[in-house]
């Protein structure tokens, strides 16, 4: 009966022990992934503002990047930045997730606009056949619409330098 007044001490530890490891070992757990890596962009149901194209018209037979983005969102607002220096170099789409054209519209005035084109997800249904997790996220696609990357949060300089220029050697 006295062993008894130490199981509880007993299971700390071990739980202490268990967790310790998992936060030491935390960099090295692999990022979340998707299931449509290496394959073509599904058809999505989503259009620009003018109505006149959609995402699918718009991605074919070139390289693309697509980021899903809110203005609610504060981590969109961390990366932002990053997608804005590239903006130049390489063709990025925004897809607004469960968002407003005027709240979108104060979003860009505010920090700036690196899409090369912005496509409204309203509900947010469409978001969910790309796997979307949350925002933000971004795909890296080729020129055949294959889906090469998913980044999913932020992302930041150096993420993204290693992997933009993929898109373009395929």
């Amino acid at each position: 009966m006295k062993l008894i007044k130490y199981i509880p001490l007993a299971l700390f530890i071990i739980m202490a022990v268990f967790f310790y490891s998992k936060i030491k070992h935390q960099n090295k757990l692999e990022p979340l992934s998707s299931a449509l890596i290496d394959k073509e962009f599904p058809k999505l149901d989503i259009y620009n503002l003018s109505k006149n194209q959609s995402i699918n018209n718009y991605i074919k037979g070139k390289p693309v990047i697509i980021n899903i983005f809110a203005s609610w969102c504060a981590p969109c607002r961390i990366e932002h930045e990053v997608l804005e220096n590239y903006s130049e170099k390489y063709d990025i789409i925004g897809i607004a997730y469960k968002d407003s054209e005027e709240n979108i519209e104060k979003f860009l005035e505010e920090l700036g606009d690196p899409f090369d084109n912005i496509f409204f997800d309203f509900l947010g249904k469409e978001s969910i056949n790309l796997g979307l997790y949350g925002v933000p996220e971004t795909f890296f696609l080729n020129k055949n619409g294959k889906i090469l990357y998913k980044h999913v949060g932020p992302i930041n300089k150096e993420d993204f330098e290693k992997l933009a220029p993929m898109i373009l050697k395929q």
